[in-house]
């Protein structure tokens, strides 16, 4: 008898080349996948029908910062070196207190969002302070898989620096001296690993003003411990040499490694994509975030077809107020029609880039499709409700449908490694009110001016 197992899916989508099971089921022992089909489906110790409900392999997160889930819904007026100086100020006072908060509630929103991985680039680390506890324990309770991203500061953005230090905020707090962030970079590849942990590391932003010895005495430490690197990569006016593209940028100061992959990539063009995708290094791009900032949006269509680790994530809290990959998702898809290009990205590509694309981009491949032998992480979305109907109801259907109709609800059950962690819409062995209220007020503590 399999330990779980999903019966009657009206669609059951085991990977992005295989056509929807309609009245699917799908079996899972020890964690992981180990059957699937339609109609008469084994017993299970633990069954959940999912009549009228969309089964999705679990999404996976290429790109986010736990810690700024205390930081939502805050005006910004100017761009992004208004956004920097506001929000730099407040994670200048954060606590270990305030950092378990905001990521019990960014981690809450991603699973009951339809995420059962997170790769999270963490980069506040006050001298003397553990940050990092509190976001690996935060994981464990919710239940998501989790590849932190030891990220350092050695420099702050030159847009905000001067303004910083003359507003009085303790930049101790935000910037991290290159030998100390390179020991504890070490440090911090040298913990244990397991099915729910990995480790990865990167700078905040690229650093060249010393020609690249940051970057490759970190490149070292990576390849020491078998880790990638993640960094945000859009480089502004001044850092590349004249006529340099923006993959010798990377090439020239030791960032493009097989394995690595870059948030955002605004200013990238398709060909600087492509680049990367020879090298192995992904892409990843946060609707949410650029829409607020500012920033282009990509043609999706090209950039999939030059590189198969382009991805679609969240980006924390302070430039996504939502933090669901499910709505993030769907923005994507949206954004692309409206950008008017020909042949955008359908539900399937969209959805691919926060499945099996990401996973791909992380180094966790066998994430982000339910194929026999592979984790048993997946989503199931009801569409019987209110919010999606009258819509065509059918297996064929059912993705578009999901686009065209989603409304931002909660997922009704979410399970990883074959442990549900999201029942009939609500987290299972976490007090969300808890989180809730840790979060507001670690908020009001962060900006108090703004209450």
């Amino acid at each position: 008898m399999a330990d779980l197992v999903v019966l009657h899916a009206s669609a059951l989508i085991p990977s992005w080349e295989s056509t929807p099971l309609g009245d699917g089921w799908l079996a899972v022992g020890d964690g992981r996948v180990i059957a699937m089909g339609s109609g008469e489906a084994p017993r299970g110790v633990l069954e959940l029908d999912a009549r009228g409900c969309l089964v999705l392999p679990g999404l996976v997160c290429a790109h986010h910062h736990l810690f700024q889930g205390a930081s939502r819904g805050i005006e910004t007026p100017g761009g992004l070196g208004d956004w920097l100086f506001l929000h730099y100020q407040a994670w200048s006072t954060m606590t270990a207190e305030d950092v378990a908060a905001a990521a019990r509630l960014s981690l809450a929103q991603l699973a009951l969002g339809g995420c059962t991985a997170v790769a999270t680039f963490e980069y506040l680390h006050p001298p003397g302070e553990d940050f990092v506890s509190p976001v690996l324990e935060a994981a464990a309770d919710v239940g998501l898989r989790l590849l932190y991203v030891r990220g350092c500061a050695p420099r702050l953005e030159s847009i905000v620096a001067d303004r910083l230090a003359r507003s009085g905020a303790d930049l101790t707090r935000l910037i991290e001296p290159e030998e100390r962030a390179l020991a504890n970079t070490r440090a911090a590849l040298s913990r244990p690993t397991s099915d729910r942990l990995r480790w990865g590391c990167g700078p905040t932003t690229p650093l060249f003003d010393d020609g690249g010895e940051f970057q490759r005495e970190l490149t070292r430490i990576a390849d020491e411990h078998g880790a990638p690197i993640h960094t945000h990569f859009h480089p502004l006016a001044g850092t590349k040499a004249d006529g340099e593209t923006a993959v010798g940028f990377a090439r020239r100061i030791g960032l493009l490694r097989r394995g690595n992959w870059f948030a955002h990539g605004s200013r990238l063009a398709n060909a600087d994509v492509a680049g990367l995708g020879e090298a192995g290094v992904g892409v990843v791009h946060c609707p949410s975030c650029s829409t607020v900032l500012g920033y282009p949006i990509p043609d999706l269509t090209a950039w999939r077809a030059a590189n198969d680790r382009v991805c679609v994530a969240v980006d924390g809290a302070a430039s996504n107020d939502r933090g669901s990959m499910l709505a993030e998702s769907q923005l994507a898809w949206l954004l692309q029609r409206a950008r008017g290009s020909s042949g955008p990205p359908g539900p399937t590509a969209i959805l691919e880039m926060v499945t099996t694309s990401p996973a791909r981009a992380i180094g966790w491949p066998e994430l982000g499709s339910l194929e026999v032998g592979h984790p048993a992480d997946f989503a199931i979305l009801d569409l019987s409700g209110v919010g999606m109907a009258g819509a065509v109801n059918a297996p064929g259907q059912a993705l578009h449908r999901f686009f065209r109709t989603y409304d931002g609800h909660s997922v009704r059950d979410l399970v990883v490694g074959g442990e549900v962690v999201v029942a009939d819409g609500h987290l299972v062995g976490t007090d969300l009110g808890a989180i809730v209220h840790a979060a507001n007020a670690a908020t009001a503590r962060l900006y108090p001016d703004l209450r």
